[in-house]
This record gives C-alpha cells, sequence and structure tokens, in this order.
C-alpha cells in the first residue's frame, strides 16, 4: 500500500540549511584567500617602494643622466669661461668665451657635409659657443651634438667625412662686437673632432679677421693648436662619470 503521508517539510529545511552553510563556508574561505593575496600584494608593493635600488638600477640611472646632462648643466658649465692653453711656442695663454648660440637644433650646428649623418644617428641637439685666443687673433667655435646613446653617438664619429681643408662640419659662430664678428664658414681653418660617451665635440678655428681659408691657399695648423685644448676643457665636464645620488633633490631612489 502506497505511503500517502505528506513529506515532512522540515526536511527540507534541513537539507537548505546544510546549502547555505557551505556556500557561507566556501564565500568565508574566499574572503580569507582575497585577504592574504590584498595583504602579500600590499606587503609587496611597500617593499618595491622602500627598497634600495638595484646595481643594475643604478647603472641604468647613471645612463640615463649621462645623456640629459647637456640640458640640465647650465651652458656656462658646458663652456667655461676661460680655457688655459699651451701655444706651439710652449707658452701658456688663456682663451675667453665671447658668447653662446640662444639655438640648440642640430641642423643649425652643422653644415651639409652633417646634416645627414646627425639626422640618421638622431642627434637631439646641438649647443655652440665661441673664443678667442689671448691675443684676439684666433677665434674659435666649438659645439656639442647630443645623441641618444654612446653607441649612436659612435656611430656618427665613425662616419665622419675625413678632415678637409679649408674645414667643414661644425658652423661657425658669429658673434657681432666681438672678436668673432668675422669668423664665418668660409673662414674655418682647421677643425677637432672628439668622442665622449653620448656626444660629440667638434671645434673649427679661424683667424679673427675672417679671412676665407680658400683664399690664403696655406693650412697652418700650428696656429690654432687651441683647437684640441678647447675640446679638451668641454669633454672633462661632459664626459665625467655619472654618479647617483639618491639622498640628492635631483635623483629619485
Amino acid at each position: 500500500m502506497r505511503d500517502e503521508r505528506p513529506v515532512r517539510s522540515g526536511r527540507y529545511r534541513g537539507t537548505g540549511g546544510r546549502r547555505r552553510a557551505v556556500w557561507i563556508g566556501v564565500c568565508a574561505a574566499v574572503a580569507v584567500v582575497s585577504l592574504v593575496i590584498a595583504v602579500s600584494s600590499g606587503a609587496h608593493a611597500h617593499a618595491e617602494l622602500t627598497r634600495k635600488p638595484t646595481p643594475a638600477e643604478l647603472s641604468a640611472a647613471a645612463a640615463v643622466g649621462l645623456t640629459q646632462r647637456w640640458e640640465r648643466l647650465p651652458v656656462g658649465r658646458i663652456f667655461p669661461a676661460t680655457v688655459g692653453y699651451s701655444t706651439n711656442l710652449s707658452t701658456n695663454e688663456t682663451a675667453r668665451r665671447l658668447g653662446i648660440s640662444p639655438s640648440d637644433a642640430c641642423p643649425a650646428s652643422v653644415d651639409g657635409t652633417l646634416t645627414e649623418l646627425a639626422s640618421r644617428f638622431g642627434c637631439r641637439a646641438g649647443v655652440r659657443a665661441s673664443y678667442a685666443d689671448e691675443l684676439q687673433g684666433a677665434v674659435y667655435t666649438l659645439g656639442v651634438l647630443a645623441f641618444p646613446s654612446p653607441a649612436s653617438a659612435a656611430s656618427f664619429f665613425t662616419k665622419m667625412p675625413e678632415s678637409s681643408y679649408p674645414a667643414t662640419g661644425l658652423r661657425a659662430l658669429a658673434l657681432p662686437g666681438t672678436a668673432a664678428a668675422r669668423f664665418g664658414d668660409a673662414a674655418r681653418q682647421a677643425a677637432k673632432t672628439v668622442l665622449t660617451g653620448p656626444y660629440v665635440v667638434l671645434v673649427v678655428g679661424g683667424y679673427a679677421d675672417g679671412r676665407a681659408a680658400a683664399a690664403t691657399g696655406e693650412r697652418r695648423d700650428s696656429v690654432f693648436t687651441a683647437a684640441a685644448q678647447l675640446a679638451g676643457a668641454v669633454v672633462a665636464e661632459l664626459g665625467r662619470p655619472q654618479t647617483v645620488n639618491c639622498g640628492s633633490p635631483e635623483w629619485s631612489c
């Protein structure tokens, strides 16, 4: 005989209670795991923010700092007000800075022999200044070409055309009212180029009276021996090793 008694509702209540209990347990477990992950992530983030930089990170920061040196340094530091040099007569004299170009565009700093090459290797800037020797008979323009990396600067340097006479490459910076007032590109007699890190330092020299090199027909490099020493003064500042000082406002470590 079939049992027609109604099923006790309490049985279903009991089953639903077990299901809710299981669900609550799962939620609690998920919450605990999420809390553990959050705490772990927070601890990791805190550790990342408070840990000291690794040697690799310091080296990378120093490399970036070196490529940015040309724009972080005052131009008066890149181009010293005075530079001592030795003449071909073994006397010691002093060259003085006459002025600095307000432009830092690469195309404005070099002539057609270097324009395409500078662009190909990513020249970022070209800054120039003019100097006169102690007797103000010879004048010089110094230029710094800044590249994205030492490798790009080296590639530019190795592919530069060989030195010629009259000199080419860096544009002469004529400064009205100074000994370099007549120093134009046609007056470039001698040139010097030096590579240091991500920078190429160029120097061109000529006579203060502006005489064209092509008109003289005579190459006298000994008159412009100061060119290499002027380049050395710029290299000394631009090429010094970059130090990352975490205690300085300049760096964020």
